[in-house]
């Protein structure tokens, strides 16, 4: 009997933000732990601000109250304004890393950015329960707190409670 494997899609998330590609690109990389729900979305215990470290082999990690720090990542590559992309290893072994992408195009109304997470084919049988997850998790990280602060709302006007920092 042979098992056929079905690749499992990659989530994208799309918004629409009212600035310039370099001003979305920088409030995307420079201001992640402004943005980032840490409260609800942590790997680590006492988590006070997370990080992505600006050059290609780049940490992207969060920090505990203690110092310690937990990583979830390494840049793969960070071409401001247009893309950065980073390896995704928050809970997973080295063998099941993810690939998070995200790229920046000029629109009319501001910026268009693109976030895509893939690998899942990767995670064997966890794969389509995980994806599911993550599809909801950057739902709320990605399409509401990234896309609230980018568009200059503060934590009482944004969409999510999650996302007041």
């Amino acid at each position: 009997m042979t098992i056929t494997r079905f690749p499992v899609p990659p989530v994208v998330k799309t918004v629409t933000v009212r600035t310039a590609p370099a001003r979305a690109f920088a409030l995307f990389a420079d201001d992640l732990a402004r943005w980032w729900p840490l409260a609800q979305f942590h790997t680590g215990p006492d988590p006070v601000d997370c990080t992505i470290e600006p050059r290609v082999g780049g940490r992207v990690f969060e920090r505990a109250t203690d110092g310690r720090e937990t990583p979830w990542g390494t840049v793969l590559a960070y071409d401001p304004p247009h893309r950065l992309a980073f390896s995704w290893i928050v809970g997973l072994s080295a063998e099941q890393e993810q690939l998070v992408e995200v790229r920046f195009t000029a629109e009319d109304r501001g910026t268009r950015v693109e976030l895509t997470h893939s690998g899942w084919e990767r995670l064997g049988d966890a794969a389509a329960s995980l994806r599911e997850r993550y599809d909801h998790g950057w739902a709320t990280v990605f399409e509401r707190c990234f896309a609230d602060y980018a568009n200059g709302l503060q934590p009482e006007q944004r969409r999510s409670s999650q996302c007041h920092t």
